[in-house]
């Protein structure tokens, strides 16, 4: 009895020491945490999945356009084609100033095969040297030369499958004694081509000497249009 008046003495002082009208205090709450926002303003890393780029097709954008080509570019291959009999080197001396050969406009390949003969001939006419003669041999020689290489987008004197030397079999296969073959390429105006083409062949040796060669007295001219921006013009030299 007494045990049980000691126990309601004490909850009533309780009861007594907090303020009249309070709350009676709550319980603490817990709070699970399963993640971490990201800060506002910044963005959150995430995997990017996977995506193979070596079978994907790029497609070109509104702004993409296709190159032009602002410039000519010349190329050569840079070596004659032997002959089985050496051709003779020129011992020339240095040129003269000739008189100046008219030459047709160019209007077309025609015209510019026609002006590169010509422009050969006047070179060799500054070292005191005989014209080559336009031959029509010659002519369908080069030009088929220059059709194969176009159709089958090479570049050189010799067969990409064989390794033949095309130009020089077919020169000696028409019954020339000796043979030679320059070739170049430019994407160059049809009207500015022949001279382009002289000029730079006769500052690389190789393609002066056969324009120079005493041994040779013929000459045939192909030029063709590649398709995609350039023309390739071959030489092709005959001699006895």
């Amino acid at each position: 009895m007494k045990l049980k008046l000691w126990i309601l003495a004490l909850l009533a002082a309780a009861c007594a020491s907090a303020p009249p009208g309070s709350p009676a205090p709550a319980e603490p709450a817990l709070v699970f945490i399963t993640s971490t926002p990201a800060p506002a303003g910044t963005a959150t890393e995430e995997a990017l999945p996977f995506r193979d780029l070596s079978t994907v097709t790029p497609t070109p954008t509104a702004t993409e356009a296709p190159p032009t080509a602002t410039a000519a570019i010349p190329t050569a291959t840079g070596l004659p084609v032997a002959a089985t009999q050496p051709p003779k080197q020129s011992s020339a001396p240095q040129p003269t100033q000739p008189p100046a050969i008219p030459l047709s406009p160019v209007t077309d390949a025609s015209s510019a095969e026609q002006a590169v003969v010509d422009l050969s001939n006047a070179q060799r006419a500054q070292y005191g040297l005989p014209p080559l003669a336009r031959d029509e041999t010659l002519m369908t020689i080069a030009h088929g030369r220059s059709a194969d290489m176009v159709a089958r987008g090479y570049f050189d004197h010799y067969d990409p499958v064989t390794g033949a030397p095309l130009g020089k079999n077919a020169v000696l296969g028409a019954g020339f004694g000796r043979a030679g073959e320059n070739t170049y390429w430019s994407s160059a105006a049809l009207a500015n081509l022949p001279a382009q083409a002289v000029a730079w062949f006769m500052n690389d040796a190789p393609h002066r000497d056969n324009i120079l060669n005493t041994g040779y007295t013929a000459l045939g001219v192909g030029i063709v249009w590649n398709g995609v921006g350039g023309w390739v013009l071959t030489q092709d030299f005959g001699g006895p």
